[in-house]
């Protein structure tokens, strides 16, 4: 760990556009290009998009494949440290095994610089997931500002690319950084219980329960949407002898998410749609990537419009 006396932000987006990367900080809503930061406020939209586009155009044809657009800008992207962490999960999906070269290239041309939150909000969780607001995971470049200093922490991608002068941080300044952080985990309001919920879940799979929990749901998809780490997409082409074929994000809460071709949908059911976005986060990628696919960051909880609150849902399985 490094500290930095001064303005750190400043050096380091100086040294980033000299290299030529586009800074893109987050606004409250989504996030916006910009070179200075005078107020953190965490997006509602997660940082996946940056890697993961909404839209995205996979290739052009005619008559034949024209063109295969491959995005290398140059980002770097300052998220909380939550989303830093929310990437990390999507590179198991996009990375690990077949890599995704649309995602690769995304990847490797943006640095992700973290901003450690000094309070938890309202609907955050991320402590009962294992993880800490102070975590540098999935970041290149970690920042917590503890006591007028900064504390830095960098990945070897980022000390390839950045050349700022650092000094190493000594036992006092590393006290003062866990008390940091402990002050700010003593923030946090809801917790989850997430011992034995995998059991949890596997005995409660035909409970009416999850028929309750659905009531108030109107399958927005917003909780699907809004979260780091949901990557399901569709596929489509736009014209016929000359277009292009792109993909789009798509929901699990959507009803033709699941239709077959032969008109059967094996979750027509609005609650078995709502119970499959709870099945797959806590206990299918659990069982097919070793992670839990959330990283507490609330965003389902504050902009349900019915409601629905994932941790007090995961909360009452079983009880």
């Amino acid at each position: 760990m490094y500290i930095f006396e001064g303005d750190f932000f400043k050096s380091l987006f100086d040294e980033l556009k000299s290299k030529g990367y586009r800074i893109y900080i987050p606004d409250g809503y989504g996030f916006k290009e910009g070179e200075e930061i005078k107020e953190i406020k965490r997006s509602k939209k997660s940082a996946k998009e940056f890697f993961l586009p909404q839209n995205e155009i996979l290739i052009k044809y005619s008559d034949w494949v024209e063109d295969v657009p491959v995005d290398n800008e140059k980002r770097a992207i300052v998220v909380s440290p939550c989303d830093a962490r929310g990437i990390t999960l999507l590179d198991k999906v996009f990375l690990d095994g077949l890599v995704d070269p649309y995602y690769k290239a995304r990847r490797d041309n943006s640095l992700v610089i973290s901003i450690a939150c000094n309070k938890a909000g309202d609907y955050c969780f991320c402590e009962s997931l294992g993880f800490s607001p102070y975590s540098s995971e999935g970041s290149d470049v970690f920042v917590a500002e503890v006591d007028g200093k900064y504390f830095i922490e960098l990945s070897d991608k980022a000390k390839d690319i950045l050349d700022i002068e650092l000094k190493e941080a000594d036992e006092n300044d590393i006290e003062k950084f866990r008390e940091k952080e402990n002050e700010v985990k003593s923030t946090f309001k809801r917790k989850l219980n997430i011992e034995g919920l995998s059991g949890r879940l596997k005995e409660n799979f035909e409970s009416d329960y999850w028929k309750k929990v659905s009531i108030n749901c109107v399958g927005c998809g917003i909780c699907t949407f809004l979260c780091p780490t949901c990557f399901c997409f569709d596929m489509l082409d736009e014209g016929e002898k000359e277009g292009f074929r792109y993909r789009a994000w798509d929901s699990c809460q959507f009803p033709l998410y699941t239709l077959e071709s032969s008109s059967h949908n094996p979750r027509n059911e609005k609650w078995q749609r709502l119970r499959n976005r709870f099945y797959d986060k806590f206990l299918y990628m659990l069982e097919n990537k070793g992670e839990i696919f959330c990283v507490g960051c609330g965003r389902c909880i504050s902009e349900c419009p019915a409601g629905v609150d994932i941790v007090e849902v995961l909360e009452e399985v079983g009880r």
